[in-house]
């Protein structure tokens, strides 16, 4: 349901509105629209509020059809200064996200000066970025996630998609059966067991500029809030210790790749290759239609799009980051600051 708030777009008669509904509601307005992703669910809300995110829900309604929303997370600062960030959105016609909704979020706040960033998971185009510039948004120098992407299509049976890996992969996937244990799904995750693995990963591979680090805090309230929704698969040596971990975060029939860690010894044995290809397989089995493998970098981490790249996943652009801000001044500053305080 929607709040009291309103106010107008101007450039149709359509208006955005604080919104006070469930959370089971907000999934199904979500599901409704394109471009539907799991950064946009209640769940995810849910589980950055445990980080100290705040959450607040605006929908833009013309002739009572919503046909945009917006999941919010926000942070205060001092002098009624707020953050705001929209993971995965906004949803439906950005044709309607100017002037009225950003005054829309900033009245609610209360705010004296506002911030907002917007990561976009529609594929990239000329006319989405012209219509952005329109609306005075910018595009952002300093992102926090990457904009290349590659989606892993699940429409056809293992054979099929075996056949459309790189020869290096479908060797490293053979070599990886010889393995004397099989790859499972791992029913009472560990946060802690995790963590560790992640830092013997990061310890071991020391890529320059980026920690592949995951806090115990962070991992339990992924494990706690998404419950089934987040399936993880396990490969383990004969001690019973991690080779190699891979989840994803599953939203109505899409999938994130969300948890990706192979240990040393992992390695050596192409543990990543039998976990990545198990928990596709439970992905097609639980009618998952396609997995968004959540971001590639070519030049900064050569390995990790090497193995996404060897699957057989199709690259895809998305429009990205894009900030905007009320007034305009605090833009560049907040825009400094802002990769420090969103995780």
């Amino acid at each position: 349901m929607a709040g009291k708030f309103l106010m107008k777009n101007s450039v149709s008669e359509g208006v955005w509105s604080f919104w006070t509904g469930t959370n089971a509601e907000w999934n199904i307005k979500v599901a409704s629209l394109g471009g539907r992703n799991v950064y946009q669910s209640a769940q995810w809300a849910v589980h950055k509020s445990n980080a100290g995110w705040q959450t607040f829900r605006f929908i833009y309604t013309s002739n009572e059809l919503t046909t945009t929303i917006a999941q919010c997370l926000v942070r205060s600062g001092p002098f009624r200064s707020f953050v705001v960030w929209i993971p995965g959105g906004p949803l439906g016609d950005l044709g309607t996200i100017g002037k009225s909704f950003v005054q829309a979020i900033k009245q609610h706040l209360g705010a004296s000066v506002i911030y907002l960033r917007a990561s976009i998971t529609l594929q990239a185009t000329n006319e989405l970025e012209a219509k952005l510039n329109l609306r005075k948004w910018k595009k952002a120098k300093n992102v926090i996630g990457a904009a290349l992407s590659m989606i892993y299509l699940l429409n056809t049976d293992q054979q099929t998609r075996v056949e459309k890996c790189s020869p290096n992969w479908k060797r490293n996937l053979k070599r990886s059966a010889k393995n004397v244990r099989a790859p499972y799904v791992w029913e009472n995750p560990n946060p802690q067991e995790i963590s560790s693995a992640y830092e013997l990963m990061d310890e071991y591979k020391k890529i320059v500029g980026l920690s592949l680090q995951r806090s115990v805090s962070d991992l339990q309230s992924v494990i706690s809030v998404f419950g089934s929704q987040l399936l993880l698969i396990r490969l383990d040596d004969l001690n019973g210790d991690p080779l190699a971990i891979r989840g994803a975060l599953i939203f109505e029939n899409l999938a994130w790749d969300f948890i990706a860690l192979t240990t040393p010894a992992g390695r050596k044995t192409y543990a990543s290759y039998a976990v990545f290809w198990h928990l596709a397989q439970k992905c097609f089995e639980a009618g998952v239609q396609q997995i968004d493998l959540s971001g590639i970098d070519p030049e900064k981490n050569k390995g990790v799009y090497d193995f996404k790249n060897g699957t057989g996943a199709t690259p895809i652009e998305y429009q990205g980051e894009w900030e905007i801000s009320s007034p305009s001044w605090f833009r560049p500053l907040a825009s400094r600051l802002i990769q420090r305080r969103i995780s």
